[in-house]
């Protein structure tokens, strides 16, 4: 047992049995003496021990296949071929060493878009049968034809093995009936379905046909269906003016003129009527002006190596470029830091006085002179490391010297 130290002590105090040696000379000895020969044998067995300690935890993990904790067998596998490690790719940069998850991410967004788009197609080739205009296809004058033909292009799911709704979750009952999606079947409740009128379902299958154009102008006229682009869901699904799908029905509604879709059928539709309608649209300046500075981006990668490498070989002698070849591409490079510089500085000054954006939308012009300022950061930013990399142009005398 160590002594009990119950006040400050100063001096050449051993920090094993709390003595004071006077001199850092005696403590020195002492604590060799005394100390280190007895703590030898005992530093040994806490090593061993923690290698034991160690092996038995990787055992636990390694080969116990039914134990919950089996889940972290992977940390801890030495084989560099074993599937269940998964090596994160290393690049090496000036700062150390970065982990890359861009092509992780590229194959995920386009296994996310792959998915998307095939969900959007089914929609649109089920739409295409449901509103097509043949004489063979049955219409909502005589419901059990049109019904049997719309179970035909979607089956639809059996109603008796459904107790809430998929939406709201809410229990069916008579004050909340049963209804199908005509586009996937699946049964929901009345106040989580909408109604797509066909003239819209025509112009999400073909937006750029004359009929589609036509049939949906006619409507919006007629009818007032929303056409302008909105974030709300119900712009696609919005009807003559009512609110609740049910009452247009209830008002001399047809099912001639609307499908019964869900919500989820309705944010797929949705995302494509805000695509047909964003393509449509005419682009904002900043957009217009932050081409201009891509496009001049994309030049100077593709000029800078080419001016890079005459550069470096004029100043080595050779005779393969001309000085002139130099003198070209570096005007070229230079307008491009014109570009750049001038468009960044016109995107900026748009940023400070917000046009086309409501004064009393303050959220909307805090972001866009946010993104006005952002692209003026990214053009400076860009124009430095062109500069820092860009070397100057020798003369004439620096060209013969160097020959």
């Amino acid at each position: 047992m160590l002594p009990t130290v119950n006040d400050v002590r100063e001096g050449f105090i051993c920090p094993q049995c709390h003595l004071d040696m006077s001199t850092m000379e005696m403590l020195h000895v002492h604590f060799q003496d005394v100390h280190m020969k007895q703590s030898s044998s005992t530093v040994k067995g806490l090593l061993s021990f923690a290698k034991q300690k160690i092996k038995s935890v990787q055992d636990n993990f390694t080969t116990i296949p039914n134990e919950q904790s089996n889940i972290y067998a992977q940390y801890f596998s030495i084989d560099p071929y074993d599937s269940s490690t998964k090596q994160q790719q290393q690049q090496h940069s000036p700062n150390g060493y970065i982990c890359s998850h861009n092509e992780a991410f590229k194959k995920f967004r386009k296994n996310k878009h792959d998915q998307m788009s095939l969900e959007t197609t089914c929609l649109l080739l089920r739409l295409e049968r449901l509103t097509s205009t043949e004489e063979s296809v049955p219409k909502s004058s005589n419901p059990k034809e049109r019904r049997k033909y719309e179970q035909r292009i979607v089956d639809w799911l059996d109603d008796s093995k459904v107790s809430l709704c998929p939406s709201c979750a809410k229990s069916f009952g008579l004050s909340r009936r049963k209804h199908h999606c005509r586009l996937d079947g699946f049964v929901i409740c009345n106040e989580c379905s909408q109604f797509l009128p066909f003239s819209m379902a025509r112009y999400l299958i073909e937006p750029n046909t004359p009929s589609s154009s036509s049939g949906l102008l006619n409507k919006s006229t007629t009818n007032g269906v929303t056409l302008q682009r909105s974030n709300s869901l119900t712009s696609v699904t919005s009807t003559a003016g009512v609110d609740d799908p049910n009452l247009s029905l209830k008002d001399g509604g047809s099912h001639e003129e609307y499908l019964r879709i869900c919500r989820s059928c309705q944010q797929i539709l949705q995302r494509r009527y805000d695509q047909i309608r964003f393509k449509k649209t005419d682009k904002d300046e900043v957009l217009v002006r932050y081409e201009k500075i891509i496009e001049a981006q994309n030049e100077l990668g593709k000029i800078h190596p080419t001016y890079s490498a005459i550069v470096e070989s004029l100043l080595t002698g050779e005779t393969k470029h001309q000085l002139i070849d130099g003198q070209r591409l570096y005007r070229r490079i230079t307008s491009c830091y014109e570009t750049i510089d001038s468009t960044s500085k016109y995107i900026a000054k748009l940023g400070e006085s917000c046009p086309n954006i409501d004064e009393n939308d303050t959220s909307s012009q805090i972001r866009y002179s946010a993104l006005c300022r952002n692209i003026r950061m990214y053009a400076i930013h860009l124009l430095q490391n062109y500069s820092i990399s860009t070397r100057r142009l020798p003369s004439d005398d620096d060209v013969q010297r160097a020959r």
